[in-house]
C-alpha cells in the first residue's frame, strides 16, 4: 500500500508540475519580459540580459527570505495565469459547441445556405451519374466525381448545420446520426450508456475528452498571449499561433470523440434496452429506440 500511495503521489506530482506549473511559469517569464522590454525594446536581449544581471546580483538573492518570497509570488502567479487559462477553456468549449443566441442564429443560416447549395450540387451530379451510366448511348466527358462533392459537404457539416461552428455541428451530428438509425435521443441514454461500459471502454473516451479540453485550454492560453501582446508585439504573434493550433486540434479531437460515442452507442445499445426492461428481439430496430427513449423519458 505504502509503494502504491508513493507511486500515485508521484504520478500526481508530476502531472501538477507538467499541466499547472511549468505552463503558468513560461507565461509569467514572457509577461516578465514584455514589462521590460516594451515594444521599443522588443528585440533587445542585452537589455534584458542587463536586468537578469541586476536582478541576480540585487538584494532580493542576497537573502533567503527574500528569494522564498520571491519564488512563492511565481508559483501563485503561475496558477492563477493556469487557472484563468482554464476558465476560458471552458468559455471556449462554449463558443465551439453552443448556439450563441441571435448572433448564432445569423451564423447558422448562413452555414445552413452553403450546405443546401453543396447538398444540391452533389445531388444533382449525382443524379446526373446515375442517368449517364443507365444510358445505352456512350457519353463522352468525365463523369462526375461524386466523392470530392461529398467531401465538400462534409467540410461544412456532416448533417444540416444547427451550429454556428463546424465543431459543434461535429458533435451534435452524432445525435443526429442515432436519433435517424435507431430513433433513440441520445441525450437522454447517454448517461445510462456510461454507466453500463465497462473501464477500458471508458479509457478512449476519457483521453478523446481530455484532448478536446485541451486544445480549447490552449486556445485559451493563446489568448492571454494575446493580452501581452498589448504591451509587448511578439506574445500576440505567440497567441495567434496557440489559437490556430487549439483550433486545428479542437476540430480533429471533436471528431474522435464523435465516432467514439457513436461507436458506444452501436456496440452498447442492446445491452441498454436490457437493462431497461426492454430487450431487443435480434438487431436493434426504430421501434426498439422509440420504446427506450420512452423508458428513459419516463413516459414524457
Amino acid at each position: 500500500m505504502n509503494t502504491l500511495i508513493t507511486s500515485l503521489g508521484g504520478k500526481l506530482a508530476e502531472r501538477w508540475l507538467a499541466g499547472l506549473v511549468l505552463p503558468g511559469v513560461v507565461f509569467v517569464a514572457v509577461g516578465v519580459m514584455a514589462v521590460r522590454l516594451g515594444h521599443s525594446h522588443w528585440s533587445d536581449m542585452e537589455l534584458l540580459g542587463q536586468e537578469l544581471n541586476r536582478f541576480a546580483t540585487g538584494p532580493l538573492t542576497r537573502d533567503n527570505g527574500s528569494v522564498l518570497l520571491v519564488a512563492l509570488g511565481v508559483v501563485l502567479s503561475s496558477v492563477v495565469a493556469t487557472e484563468t487559462a482554464r476558465s476560458l477553456e471552458r468559455l471556449v468549449v462554449v463558443v465551439w459547441t453552443q448556439d450563441w443566441g441571435r448572433l448564432g442564429g445569423a451564423l447558422t443560416r448562413r452555414r445552413r445556405r452553403r450546405w443546401d447549395a453543396a447538398m444540391d450540387t452533389y445531388e444533382t451530379a449525382l443524379r446526373d451519374k446515375a442517368r449517364r451510366l443507365r444510358s445505352p448511348d456512350p457519353q463522352t466527358g468525365p463523369l462526375p466525381d461524386i466523392q470530392a462533392l461529398a467531401r465538400a459537404c462534409d467540410r461544412i457539416a456532416l448533417t444540416e448545420p444547427a451550429r454556428p461552428t463546424w465543431i459543434g455541428d461535429r458533435m451534435l451530428a452524432a445525435a443526429v446520426r442515432v436519433q435517424a438509425c435507431y430513433d433513440l435521443d441520445l441525450a437522454s441514454a447517454w448517461p445510462r450508456l456510461w454507466l453500463l461500459l465497462p473501464e477500458e471502454a471508458r479509457g478512449p473516451l476519457v483521453l478523446a475528452q481530455s484532448d478536446f479540453a485541451g486544445a480549447a485550454r490552449r486556445v485559451g492560453w493563446g489568448v492571454l498571449y494575446v493580452l501581452v501582446g498589448l504591451i509587448w508585439w511578439p506574445a500576440a504573434i505567440i497567441g495567434l499561433g496557440l489559437c490556430v493550433v487549439g483550433w486545428r486540434q479542437g476540430r480533429g479531437t471533436v471528431c474522435v470523440l464523435a465516432d467514439l460515442v457513436e461507436a458506444v452507442v452501436d456496440l452498447h445499445v442492446g445491452a441498454l434496452g436490457t437493462a431497461l426492461g426492454h430487450t431487443p428481439n435480434g438487431t436493434f430496430t426504430t421501434a426498439d429506440g422509440q420504446a427506450v427513449t420512452h423508458l428513459l423519458r419516463k413516459g414524457f
